[in-house]
């Protein structure tokens, strides 16, 4: 065989090879939403209570607000989140906090007035606060309520995992809201969605880490294109806390 003849038929297996994701055969969006709540569901969680340090950059550092503090992350099902700052000096009741209760925005000391922060929390509620079953029926309508088109499949990759996008395809100039599923764990990876007329990344990093296990990632980032603006490091994480409905009331703002 020649030389060239050789190049030619590498070149041919390189070009197949680097296609080969976008020629796999393509789950329909309701079978992955199957598959990620069957995941979800097998963990059996209610509740999920993350303490670790928050990092705030750019837009989302609130004007008197340390850019680096402990917080608290609250999820409960079914649609409630909280981000708390636990600055010291403060009691219970004075501590910043911005939480989302089935859609509703609210919050404490204007943190919810962050479209930043924002975005997070309602990420969280849409990814891990829906009621917990096999059907994947409630996941669906949350991510729907995000704008995302959950019968447009494709598959792409991130932070070195093979994931599921539902919405559209990672490589539009312009993505609409989209979310990531990695491939073989099911689990959550990315939200992109627009908060506030502005679009937002919802990153989730380091799934079954020594702290978080499946309950929370080791980490969760929200990015502003290319500008990471929240890092939220999971220090300790409790499974099925008991938390008051009271932690996700406050002066309702825009839904």
């Amino acid at each position: 065989m020649t030389g060239r003849r050789l190049g030619a038929l590498l070149a041919v297996a390189l070009g197949v090879a680097l296609a080969a994701p976008a020629l796999a055969y393509l789950l329909p969006g309701e079978a992955i939403l199957r598959k990620a709540a069957e995941k979800r569901a097998s963990l059996e969680l209610t509740s999920v209570e993350a303490v670790g340090a928050l990092e705030l950059r750019g837009a989302a550092l609130p004007a008197g607000t340390p850019p680096a503090t402990t917080a608290r992350l609250l999820v409960k099902t079914p649609g409630r989140a909280r981000l708390e700052l636990l600055l010291t000096g403060g009691t219970e009741s004075d501590r910043p906090a911005a939480m989302v209760k089935e859609e509703r925005l609210s919050g404490r000391g204007g943190l919810e007035q962050n479209q930043a922060i924002a975005a997070l929390v309602r990420g969280l509620a849409t990814l891990l606060a829906w009621p917990t079953g096999v059907e994947g029926k409630a996941l669906g309508e949350a991510l729907a309520r995000r704008g995302v088109k959950v019968d447009e499949v494709s598959l792409g990759r991130f932070n070195g995992r093979l994931a599921w996008v539902l919405g559209g395809r990672l490589a539009d100039p312009k993505p609409a809201p989209l979310v990531l599923t990695d491939k073989e764990s099911w689990m959550p990876l990315r939200l992109s969605v627009v908060e506030g007329g502005t679009s937002y990344d919802l990153r989730f990093l380091d799934w079954a880490s020594a702290v978080g296990a499946d309950r929370i990632p080791r980490a969760v980032e929200v990015w502003q294109g290319a500008e990471l603006l929240i890092r939220f490091n999971t220090e300790r994480a409790t499974a099925n806390p008991k938390l008051a409905e009271a932690l996700f009331q406050g002066d309702a703002r825009s839904p």
